[in-house]
Order: C-alpha cells, then structure tokens, then sequence
C-alpha cells in the first residue's frame, strides 16, 4: 500500500449531501465554520462568487467548476460581490428548509444551480496533509482536467441531485470522496514551490520511504536503512526528509506508529501489548511512555474516552 492511500484510509473520510440548490438573484449565502470537514461546491447551472474566510479577492465560478474548502473555514457564494451574505441558518429557517429536495432561495431573477455537500474526517484526523493544503482547491469546468472521467463524475452528481432516486445520496456522496482524493493528487502533481509534508510525495526518493514506512510502520527502521533505500547518505538524507516533510524520519516513524495505535485502540479489543507489538514496541511501558508524550493521556485512557467498536 502507498503512503497516500494509508493516511486516506487513517483519515477515515465520511460524506454527507447537503442539498441541490435552485439559487435566485439576488442571493447571498454565508456558510459558517466547521472543524474536521472539507466543504464542497459544484455549479451545474449559472454563475456565482466565492470569498474563503479572511480572503480579500473573489473566485468566479461557473458551470462544472468544481471547489474545495478542505479547512472546513467559513465562506461566502453570492451572485455578485456586491450582494449581501446571509447566514446560511438564516436561509434555512427563512424558506424552512428541512433537508428534502432543493434549497430554493432568491430574489427572482438569473438562477444558479449548485450541488454542495461536505466530506468529515474522523476527529482523529488532524493529519499534515490536511492542515498543509490550500485555503481552496479550485477546478474549472473550461480547463481540461487531466482525465475526462472528472466532468463525467460533476455531471453524474449533478444528474442524481436532480433527480434524487433511492441511492442518490450514497453515489453522490462515494464520488465526492473520489473527487477529493483526486483533486488532492492533482494538486502534488502541479505544485511548483515545495509545501511542507505534501512535496514529500512529489519525490520519488522521499516518496518511496514513505510508502515503506506505512507498508511496514512496526518494521525497525534506522536512519540508515532509509538513507539507503533513497540512495542518499544519512545526513542528506535526514536533511532532505525534514525539509519534505516537517519532521525527522524517527519522529514521522513515530507519528506513523501512533496513528495506527489510535485506530487499533478504538476500533479492536486487542490487549496493549499486542497492540505495542504490532507497531513495533516490544513492552507496554515503552509504548505507554510514548503514546502519552504525543496525546497527553496513557493507551488505556484513550481507548476508554473514545466509543470502542470491539472486532
């Protein structure tokens, strides 16, 4: 397994539709902030503004364009930059919306039709990856995108939120998820300045220590052994990892290690030590120590402050 698909996995995305929107000029939405989500936009009809938190400058959208806010950070669509934004609760209670069919809002005139939704990531989630993306991850629906199956997937979305059979939201949902990832990977690929942790997968030899490292996170992995895998020596090595990354090796083994802990401790009843061992502690001390110098409370406190799904 690659480095990206493990800490996609470790994420644990879950998606939600929000609703099919039948907008009006003039409107005005402001959504509000929410931690642990990405919030997504897709026009599939008309024009609209979007303005991301504290941002001063406009993004103009259009049919098939496509935007990710993955902070989860409060913004505002509009139909134009002049016009008011009104809290989304406000809209909601005003044309008293109840989650059933489209979101029908507006003054009366030039429509614009939207499919927006959001993609949770479990509160366990907070992850480099994430906190090093972009303010928005934005996507033309006039640029070809690097495959076609992208219009393809916005237009499949927006025909089952018109359309709203029974399964409508499980496929809109699944292919949200789908889209997220790709954005992210097209993203890596286009990137021309080195964003911390997410250039990483852009280098082939930082990129195949990664995969290593999740591939077998228990395994007893020396700087040296790395430096060897990427074909540097241990100090260009370590130099380069840390300017990638925005970590050392050993403390991004660490991390590694601790994330599947935390999953192994909510989602098994398996006993500490093999938990310990299977990340690559061989005593339920050390991995204690350790576990409770990155979350602040021991192994068994955490799995019992969290809701376990025993396998």
């Amino acid at each position: 397994m690659d480095a990206l698909t493990d800490i996609l996995n470790t994420l644990r995305m879950s998606s939600s539709l929000y609703f099919r929107t039948n907008l009006t000029a003039p409107w005005g939405v402001e959504v509000p902030a929410k931690g642990a989500v990405a919030r997504f936009h897709i026009v599939i009809r008309g024009n609209c503004w979007l303005q991301v938190g504290n941002e001063t400058e406009w993004t103009p959208m259009a049919n098939g364009d496509l935007v990710i806010v993955p902070h989860g950070t409060s913004h505002r669509l509009v139909n134009e930059k002049t016009t008011e934004a009104r809290p989304l609760d406000d809209v909601l209670q005003e044309v008293g919306f109840t989650g059933s069919g489209p979101l029908v809002y507006g003054g009366g005139g030039a429509g614009c039709t939207l499919v927006c939704g959001e993609l949770a990531f479990d509160a366990l989630g907070v992850h480099p990856l994430l906190e090093n993306l972009p303010g928005k991850l934005y996507v033309s629906g006039d640029t070809s995108y690097n495959a076609k199956w992208l219009d393809s997937a916005i237009g499949f979305i927006g025909h089952e939120a018109a359309k709203l059979d029974p399964g409508a939201h499980a496929i809109i949902c699944r292919l949200s998820e789908i889209i997220l990832i790709q954005v992210i990977r097209t993203y890596l690929a286009t990137s021309k300045e080195i964003v911390p942790f997410l250039s990483a997968f852009t280098s082939s030899r930082i990129g195949k220590v990664l995969s290593a490292i999740h591939a077998e996170p228990a395994e007893d992995w020396t700087v040296e052994r790395l430096g060897q895998m990427a074909n540097m020596s241990r100090s260009s090595f370590s130099n380069h990892f840390a300017e990638l990354v925005g970590m050392s090796p050993l403390q991004y083994i660490i991390f590694v290690r601790l994330q599947l802990a935390s999953r192994l401790l909510i989602e098994t009843s398996k006993p500490l030590i093999n938990i310990a061992e299977n990340i690559g502690y061989r005593s339920e001390a050390a991995f204690s120590q350790v576990f409770k110098r990155q979350y602040g409370i021991r192994p068994g406190e955490f799995r019992r402050s969290h809701t376990r799904i025993v396998s």
